[in-house]
């Protein structure tokens, strides 16, 4: 078996235990999705997975699929007032007006680059909201959920079939953001503990 294919299946499986830890937080009380920022997480997601396999992504990005499907899941449960924090503002209006424009140009210009690069400018803005979310409770966030989906973000790099700006701006762009709420995450609970 080829090594990008294992990779590749190594990748959706991390997704789908980093989703797995994430909602049996949820469902624990531990854990509070932000309605909007998995809203728009839902829409660009299966953008950016749908752009990274037709441009020939292959195994690289099933991880992606696993995750849009996964974080519709989320959002759909976010709904709920007793799982869900809807704490919204009119940032997170803007932030989800803005995903939903990130489907045009794909629609009219027939422009997955444009759509997979403005969908994940638009996936790095939806952290803001959980980011000032997790500032006021650090632990309404699950840390070892990061953690596995950092480790998937880079597999799923590693994984991809073709490289090219499409395939691997938004696995590397959601790292970096793990990387940071991981930091906020770690940051705020040792100043909480002292």
């Amino acid at each position: 078996m080829e090594i990008k294919i294992i990779l590749g299946t190594i990748a959706a499986l991390l997704a789908l235990f980093s989703s797995y830890l994430y909602i049996r937080d949820i469902f624990r009380g531990n854990t509070k999705p932000h309605t909007y920022t998995w809203l728009i997480w839902s829409i660009v997601t299966t953008i950016a997975f749908l752009g990274q396999w037709v441009s020939g992504g292959g195994s690289g990005s099933w991880a992606t699929g696993v995750a849009a499907v996964v974080t519709i899941g989320t959002f759909l449960l976010s709904l709920n007032s007793k799982y869900g924090s809807r704490d919204i503002t009119n940032f997170d209006k803007v932030c989800l007006a803005l995903a939903i424009v990130s489907i045009l140009p794909w629609l009219l210009v027939k422009s997955v680059l444009w759509s997979v690069l403005l969908a994940t400018f638009i996936d790095l803005i939806a952290f803001i909201p959980t980011m000032r979310k997790t500032w006021h409770a650090p632990m309404s966030e699950s840390l070892g959920s990061m953690y596995v989906d950092a480790v998937k973000h880079i597999l799923s790099t590693v994984s991809m079939r073709s490289y090219s700006l499409i395939t691997l701006i938004y696995p590397l762009a959601v790292l970096f953001t793990k990387f940071v709420i991981i930091g906020e995450i770690v940051y705020l609970r040792r100043i909480k503990k002292t």
